[in-house]
């Protein structure tokens, strides 16, 4: 690449940041145009390119990073002790090579992905889906403490009854009816089971794919990730089985341009809920009372205790293993990892960064308010 392209990427990066300050601007023009059209049709071109190879490109390419890192390095190290070459002109233009491939990266980004960041919120695709369909008027509002402790109390109860239905391992502990391939496999069923509530989720898209070095992803806390360079929805498959379900879901809405880890939370549960397997159903009722627990326990704690109560033997255990899994990998990757996510998306226009997950909770309150408890 001539450092005539190179200097000319740089201006990409500029581009970027004003394409997406102008889709911010218009939603309504982001959803119809991009999220539903043209970048549904590139996501799902992408999927079935990169759903040729069996394994995770994406995979592949952090390999590639990391050893990239390291040549650099060396690099550097091998022209300092190497006078006969230029340090200062090396490290030049080094950088323009850096900030370059930077620059283009994240203009592909924006363009293949990116901008669904500033898509209609989902929680007013859910209501204007809901009165188009049942021709009411139904409106957006604030939940009471009352609803919240309600929608906990039934994800309380859906919870044990699930669970009682699930197969366990010998330490009594949930598993999945198929090993993670199988549930891969059978991730798709829920997408179709909600096609009547999200329509927009709805299209042919490749299988996400697991990561081979799971065990290592754990150490950053990531349980799956969306590549929008090759429309591959990664999945961490050394999590325990109670939210791998739960996380495939997750991941194949990134897939489907919902960008909000909140929203993609929510796509999760309820493809979850719908599915017709109860390994995915419990796993999803599971996902949604973490959260709706955390948010309910900010604001009326007795209650939350109350209904606490309530939670079976079984689904503590899931529970409890689940919280020493993730005890075994703590330490300071996972808090790089938090804040370098916390960051992205702090850039991509959501300000609450991490916070922003316990949206999920009002998405929750939202849909059983238009869909009655069942």
């Amino acid at each position: 690449m001539s450092k005539k392209i190179k200097y000319f990427s740089l201006i990409l990066f500029p581009i970027a940041l004003f394409l997406n300050f102008i889709a911010s601007k218009i939603p309504h023009i982001v959803e119809k145009y991009y999220s539903q059209a043209i970048d549904k049709k590139v996501i799902q071109l992408l999927s079935k390119v990169s759903g040729i190879f069996p394994f995770s490109i994406y995979e592949i390419t952090m390999y590639i990073i990391v050893i990239s890192i390291f040549l650099f390095l060396c690099s550097i190290v091998f022209t300092i002790f190497k006078k006969n070459r230029n340090l200062k002109t090396f490290l030049k233009n080094s950088i323009l090579n850096i900030l370059s491939i930077l620059s283009i990266v994240y203009f592909l980004f924006v363009v293949l992905w990116g901008i669904n960041y500033n898509r209609v919120p989902l929680e007013n695709t859910l209501i204007n889906q809901y009165n188009l369909k049942n021709n009411s008027s139904v409106q957006s509002k604030q939940h009471s403490t009352k609803e919240l402790s309600e929608l906990y109390k039934f994800l309380v109860a859906k919870a044990n009854e699930t669970r009682k239905l699930t197969l366990q391992d010998k330490n009594g502990v949930v598993k999945s009816n198929t090993d993670y391939k199988g549930v891969i496999n059978r991730a798709q069923l829920g997408y179709d089971k909600i096609s009547y509530i999200l329509p927009s989720v709805s299209g042919s898209y490749s299988k996400p794919k697991y990561v081979i070095s799971s065990h290592l992803m754990c150490y950053t806390v990531i349980t799956g990730i969306y590549f929008p360079f090759t429309g591959e929805a990664n999945i961490n498959i050394a999590i325990p089985d109670l939210y791998i379900p739960c996380t495939v879901g997750h991941e194949m809405a990134h897939q489907r341009g919902f960008a909000s880890e909140d929203e993609a939370n929510f796509i999760g549960y309820l493809t979850s809920i719908k599915h017709p397997d109860i390994d995915f159903n419990y796993s999803g009722y599971i996902l949604a009372l973490n959260y709706t627990a955390s948010a309910l326990s900010k604001v009326d704690y007795k209650a939350y205790a109350d209904i606490s109560a309530g939670i079976s033997q079984s689904v503590r255990r899931d529970l409890k293993n689940e919280s020493e899994f993730w005890q075994r990998y703590e330490g300071k990757i996972d808090k790089i990892s938090n804040e370098f996510n916390n960051s992205y998306l702090k850039a991509n226009g959501i300000a609450e960064g991490t916070q922003s997950y316990g949206k999920m909770v009002d998405l929750l309150l939202t849909y059983y308010e238009l869909y009655p408890y069942n």
